[in-house]
């Protein structure tokens, strides 16, 4: 059906914008840029507007006489969309936490960093996984990122973890500590609805 196929483009778009944002956000984080950030915060607007308008198209072409596989694509297709944009909204929390921290100069030990740097290359792995999958409608990406689905669960309690000893002995501020825990939770959330979207690109 020629219109999914372009709502599809359309889709294909919203999940490279989210992985941009993703990392713009994390260049942000690293290099202290607060312009990066901005710019990123734009884009989440942009995100937003995409989610809305490929909504309204998917629930006006649900009305039309279409047939039962492509009714089934549509749900799949609508709830890709709703977890790009909470992916986007996970993104804006960090944005925030990272503003934050780099206003009121707020250090990271090395650990912490390495620790979030790990997290965070899962988390982008998983997300460019789901835009391949869904560009060259190849499922094998999205199988991918479900082989191990516990596995993000498993870093982030390993980190607290790690943390909670670092704020306990002294070598973390607990500003910071509140500050890097965030960001650890916003990114394994960007990650469980990436997850989502994978189970429903096998459901296309």
């Amino acid at each position: 059906m020629e219109d999914l196929v372009n709502i599809r483009k359309e889709i294909n778009q919203m999940a490279e914008l989210a992985l941009s944002m993703l990392k713009a956000t994390f260049a942000g984080f690293i290099e202290h840029d607060l312009d990066t950030l901005s710019k990123v915060l734009k884009d989440e607007q942009k995100l937003n507007e995409m989610e809305t308008t490929l909504t309204f198209s998917l629930v006006e072409l649900s009305k039309s006489k279409i047939a039962a596989v492509d009714k089934k694509k549509i749900v799949s297709f609508t709830n890709i969309i709703a977890d790009l944009e909470e992916i986007g909204d996970y993104i804006k929390d960090m944005i925030e936490r990272i503003e934050i921290k780099i206003q009121e100069r707020l250090l990271f030990s090395d650990e912490a960093l390495d620790e979030y740097k790990h997290l965070y290359t899962v988390v982008e792995t998983a997300l460019s996984d789901a835009v391949n999958s869904l560009k060259n409608n190849d499922k094998n990406f999205a199988k991918r990122i479900l082989c191990d689905e516990g596995h993000v669960d498993n870093l982030v309690q390993k980190y607290r973890d790690a943390h909670a000893q670092r704020l306990i002995s002294g070598v973390c501020a607990p500003r910071a500590c509140n500050m890097f825990l965030n960001l650890l939770d916003f990114t394994a959330q960007v990650f469980h609805h990436t997850k989502v979207i994978a189970k429903n690109i096998l459901e296309l």
